[in-house]
């Protein structure tokens, strides 16, 4: 490109308006940096029972840090509490109820459609006058130079800035223009979602139930509502999407059981693929990668925007550390900061998830026994069983200062 065409400068671009992404601004809005998030346009909201399809456990350890960023406040109207959790296999060997006051919360986590985490973040974000949006709008092409980056829109704005940001998904563009490649594993299953009214009262109570061919979650919103993921082989997630709503209606209640009385009404239904991806660097000279761009994990837990958000949180606590010491936040001594803070989180969760996948869906002779067994000794073992809840909430994790 020609350095003799005018450029705006940003000190951050963010590629991704997504909740990761925005987090990521919100975290830094009242730190003096102009911040430019750039974003192809508002994704359609599918509706099912009026309620976003799309749904995010939020943790307690994650709430905490909703609640510093300001965010909270606009959001807790929204937010369905899940006081418990039930968790029990498909052979009924034994079966799990994590409470939250057993970790000290009231609540384990919060159940929030996406659009509205969405909705509360820009509000947060009208707070700051250094918080540019560049929305509908598409990057034609990035050029990585030395002392910075040179981002060029197809409208023909140019825009330079020290680093740059890929929030934008698992199928990342930014990952792809850095040349970096993704390890991936695929499921071989569907995500079945959609909103369902149940006869009696959820209490707060989020269920999991573990089949052969994939996890059944019926999770609790507000007005009683749930919200079901239900992970299911190809096939069979093919001919569950293919049934009418009475059919789908049928199968659902003999599944899931009468834990809720009958499942009596389901709206809209949405499917999509189960890939886990986990990028080979989260950082490069100059880019640095966080949430789905970094890595996609298996959704049976709903863990996966968590990961995301504390991605946001540590880079930007880098980004105002360097501001504050003068030093180039796009530089790899910075960025590998932030990578080494969020490789063991990441790896860890993922792990765990994997062996959870596998363990529930092996086939092994034997494990089935195995498996029984262990769920109830982690029933029975109160300190293992807090140890687990603490990592899995995030509370384990220290939550990252309000950053100004």
């Amino acid at each position: 490109m020609s350095s003799s065409i005018h450029a705006d400068h940003a000190d951050l671009i963010i590629v991704g308006g997504g909740m990761v992404g925005l987090g990521l601004a919100c975290a830094l809005r009242h730190s003096g940096l102009h911040i430019i998030i750039i974003e192809r346009g508002e994704a359609p909201v599918f509706k099912s029972l009026e309620r976003d399809c799309r749904v995010s456990a939020i943790v307690m350890g994650n709430v905490k840090i909703l609640q510093g960023l300001g965010v909270w406040d606009y959001l807790k109207k929204d937010a369905g509490p899940m006081r418990s959790m039930r968790i029990w296999d498909n052979q009924e060997q034994g079966g799990i109820r994590f409470e939250g006051s057993e970790i000290g919360e009231e609540v384990l986590g919060y159940l929030i459609e996406n659009s509205a985490t969405q909705r509360a973040m820009h509000k947060a974000l009208l707070e700051s006058d250094h918080v540019e949006f560049c929305s509908p709008a598409e990057i034609a092409n990035i050029e990585w130079l030395e002392e910075h980056v040179e981002v060029k829109l197809a409208d023909g704005r140019l825009l330079t800035t020290p680093l740059i940001v890929g929030a934008d998904g698992g199928r990342s563009w930014v990952r792809q223009q850095a040349g970096i490649g993704v390890w991936e594993r695929d499921y071989k299953q569907k995500g079945i979602v959609a909103t369902v009214r149940p006869e009696r009262g959820h209490n707060g109570v989020a269920y999991q139930r573990f089949l052969p061919t994939g996890p059944l979650a019926m999770l609790p919103m507000t007005d009683g509502l749930c919200s079901i993921v239900w992970s299911a082989e190809l096939a069979e997630a093919d001919r569950l999407m293919a049934m009418d709503e009475s059919a789908f209606l049928d199968a659902l209640n003999l599944t899931f059981g009468p834990v809720l009385g009958r499942i009596t009404e389901v709206g809209e239904r949405a499917a999509f693929p189960l890939i886990g991806r986990l990028a080979k660097h989260f950082v490069r000279q100059r880019v640095a990668l966080i949430g789905d761009a970094a890595h996609c994990i298996h959704p049976l837990a709903g863990l996966g925007v968590n990961l995301g958000l504390r991605d946001a949180m540590v880079l930007a606590q880098e980004i105002s550390d360097a501001k504050r010491f003068d030093e180039d936040w796009g530089e790899m001594d910075v960025l590998e900061r932030y990578m080494k803070q969020r490789m063991p989180d990441v790896l860890s969760v993922m792990g765990s998830m994997e062996g959870l996948h596998q363990i529930f869906t092996g086939t092994i002779p034997g494990l089935k026994e195995v498996r029984g067994l262990g769920m109830r000794l982690m029933g029975n073992s109160g300190a293992i069983k807090q140890l687990l809840m603490r990592n899995s909430t995030g509370l384990s994790l220290p939550v990252p200062k309000q950053i100004s």
